[in-house]
């Protein structure tokens, strides 16, 4: 199974004014950006946002109210979950990339995943398949000072999934 752990702010929802009952609207060419490396990889969304706050029901009910592309097949654990397993002693030592270490370990059944977010607090494990949808000022199609899941960090992210 092939996997995008995906952040929600700052690679789909970028600057965006306009709102529905879930939250502000995505930006419609980064969802077509997912949409290609679907398309490309046939792979499973697991949301690591802070999005998934309100639960895989709420999660995979935004997906379905929106025609989003793909499938989400989970959400990544949290800090709290991590302390209360006695993984670590406090909050400030968790990053995203130990939630998301976490669901890799408990599933051996990916063959490859890559992780899209904007913010750079993952593992050192984990760079190989991180595509960083900040700070890319130079690419044509960013939003803002370079944000969002661009069409050059989805040809990354196919790569990554298809190596």
């Amino acid at each position: 199974m092939k996997v995008i752990f995906l952040d929600i702010d700052g690679v789909l929802n970028v600057a965006s004014k306009n709102r529905d009952e879930y939250g502000q609207i995505f930006t419609k060419r980064f969802v077509d950006n997912l949409s290609h490396i679907i398309s490309e990889t046939n792979a499973k969304i697991v949301v690591s946002s802070t999005w998934r706050m309100r639960g895989l029901n709420w999660i995979k009910e935004l997906w379905i109210h929106r025609n989003l592309p793909g499938n989400v097949i989970d959400i990544t654990t949290d800090c709290a979950q991590l302390i209360s397993k006695e993984k670590f002693e406090f909050y400030d030592q968790v990053e995203r990339g130990h939630e998301i270490q976490e669901w890799i370990d408990d599933h051996p059944e990916i063959e490859s995943y890559v992780i899209i977010d904007d913010d750079n607090d993952m593992l050192e494990s984990q760079r190989y398949n991180f595509v960083r949808t900040a700070n890319n000022i130079n690419h044509p199609d960013c939003e803002d000072v370079g944000y969002g899941l661009t069409k050059i960090c989805a040809e990354k992210a196919i790569r990554i999934l298809n190596q």
